[in-house]
């Protein structure tokens, strides 16, 4: 057949010398200006369940190769290099996954990993080890690749290494390089490298999604996989990968590209164990994590700062936690309000606890007296308080412009003379936040990766939460999203509950419980107290 006149002009160009570098064969391509639709003829979306992708040949040029691979949803290569090939190029027509691996000292380690930009080019050499894939739940596409030798050979891809990291073993390939291969595609065998622990993790994620691909959910296939992925002997191996990448008198990451990589493998697990258990990836984002919550945050808030700040508030005020009505506006699982019953012998009709969270409700009304609820709905003619409290900054998860509102209807609801006590972060609360937490018992991880957001000139730091639970042996991933909090400077907070609140009002450091002073910007915790008096 007729070639297209981009593919054309490829050819043209490599028949003109073997003796090529991967930047070269780059700038061929992009001179080629190939369109998607150049490759049509050779689209193969329906290939075989066994195959990973699919793969046809349209030019063999001697000492090149060019090929179209074809992506549905979910495919993915293994990890592999090229055989023979010693210059070559890829160019991909899609949002494709790609990854890049080291081979050192008898172990393989994940360089990076990223979403192409569809049209981009990438380079082939002799030594690139990489992986390739389609990540979308829904969009096909497809990718040109070309493959070359200075010296003529039968098969430029031909003997290629395929890693199979379950066994620790290296496949001679002279085809696709594909996951569960048949004996009869496989060459030969030969000892491989130990994969670190995102790189063997993702490996198995994806011979697991080829399984299921090819068997569907059949009962033995699957739960051999789901053992070997999510198994409880995992629970070490992510603990010495974070020593090696998290500094431990910060918890803050030193390896940027590894964190990355960390996060990107432990989602796509999240994904598989959700496809695995039948569970919906728009469930109320904090449905796993309120289970979660207290070992990771709850319990440790209150020891390190919210049990002071209280006592404080109880003793340097007119307030009694013992004996007045109080409403907590975002009470989460209940435990503080819990521990005020305990500490202040607080009875449990005075104590009311409200949050937007229907999971964090549910484990709140094992604790306490709680429905789901907004701020901005409460009504001062069904009922006044004496106290409000909010804990762990739950006004900073309000869009922001509704800040000041979500203050004003709290202070219609404060008896006069009573009190709000709650805590906020700084604009600058990175600067302490951790990268890891983990509870007690170090069997629950959080991942927290967090980001300074500007929008319509409101600043946010966003943080995206993975949680890691080995709480019942195995390993089990909630991926909590990505979660927003306004940061508002302290002068702006400070004048909302002046405004409203009508009477005195003290920011303390939340740890320290030093006052700030009106003129600061933060403080050194980078958490803030306020204690606001209704006039």
């Amino acid at each position: 057949m007729t070639l297209p006149d981009s593919l054309q002009f490829i050819i043209n160009e490599l028949e003109k010398s073997k003796n090529l570098t991967p930047a070269q064969m780059t700038t061929i391509v992009k001179n080629a200006k190939v369109k998607v639709e150049d490759l049509e003829p050779w689209m193969d979306l329906d290939h075989p369940k066994a195959d990973s992708y699919g793969r046809r040949l349209i030019h063999d040029g001697g000492h090149f190769e060019m090929m179209v691979m074809s992506w549905a949803p979910g495919d993915f290569s293994g990890i592999h290099d090229h055989g023979y090939t010693q210059w070559g190029a890829v160019q991909i027509f899609g949002p494709a996954e790609h990854a890049t691996f080291r081979v050192q000292d008898d172990e393989i380690t994940t360089l990076a990993r990223w979403v192409v930009k569809p049209g981009d080019v990438l380079g082939v050499g002799h030594s690139l080890v990489h992986q390739m894939g389609n990540p979308s739940e829904k969009d096909p596409f497809v990718s040109l690749h070309i493959y070359g030798v200075q010296e003529q050979v039968d098969n430029v891809t031909g003997d290629a290494r395929l890693y199979e990291l379950n066994e620790q073993k290296i496949q001679r390939i002279n085809g696709g390089v594909f996951f569960a291969l048949p004996e009869s595609e496989i060459a030969r065998r030969e000892n491989g490298p130990v994969g670190d622990f995102p790189t063997l993790l993702r490996h198995q994620v994806e011979h697991a999604n080829r399984l299921i691909a090819i068997h569907g959910h059949e009962a033995d296939v699957i739960e051999k996989e789901r053992q070997s992925i999510c198994g409880s002997e995992k629970l070490p191996q992510l603990h010495d990968f974070l020593e090696g990448i998290i500094d431990p008198e910060t918890s803050k990451t030193n390896n940027s590209m590894q964190w990355k990589v960390l996060n990107m493998e432990l989602k796509a697990t999240a994904r598989l164990q959700n496809k695995l258990n039948a569970r919906s990836s728009k469930e109320d984002s904090f449905h796993k994590y309120a289970e979660l919550y207290d070992e990771l945050i709850g319990k440790v808030s209150m020891r390190d700062f919210m049990k002071g700040y209280l006592q404080y508030f109880q003793e340097h005020t007119e307030a009694d936690l013992g004996s007045q009505s109080i409403i907590s506006i975002g009470c989460g699982t209940g435990l503080v309000e819990e521990w005020i019953m305990k500490e202040f012998e607080a009875d449990e009709s005075n104590i009311y606890g409200m949050d937007l969270s229907e999971a964090m409700v549910n484990e709140a009304r094992q604790r306490i007296n709680a429905d789901t609820g907004n701020v901005l709905e409460l009504d001062p003619a069904i009922r006044k308080w004496d106290i409000a409290y909010s804990g762990l900054n739950v006004f900073q998860y309000l869009p922001h412009d509704l800040l000041e509102d979500a203050i004003a209807r709290t202070a219609a609801i404060v008896k006069s003379g009573g009190y709000f006590v709650g805590d906020f972060i700084t604009p600058d609360h990175m600067r302490w936040y951790p990268n890891v937490m983990f509870s007690e018992d170090k069997k629950i991880i959080s991942l927290r990766t967090p980001n300074f957001v500007e929008e319509n000139g409101a600043m946010f730091q966003e943080s995206e939460i993975l949680n890691v639970s080995f709480l019942h042996g195995n390993m089990d991933i909630n991926y909590a999203g990505k979660h927003r909090r306004f940061l508002p400077p302290l002068h702006r907070v400070r004048s909302y509950f002046e405004k409203y609140f009508g009477g005195e009002v003290t920011l303390l450091d939340a740890v320290r419980l030093t006052e700030i002073s009106e003129f600061a910007d933060s403080c050194p915790s980078t958490r803030y107290v306020v204690i606001a008096r209704k006039g």
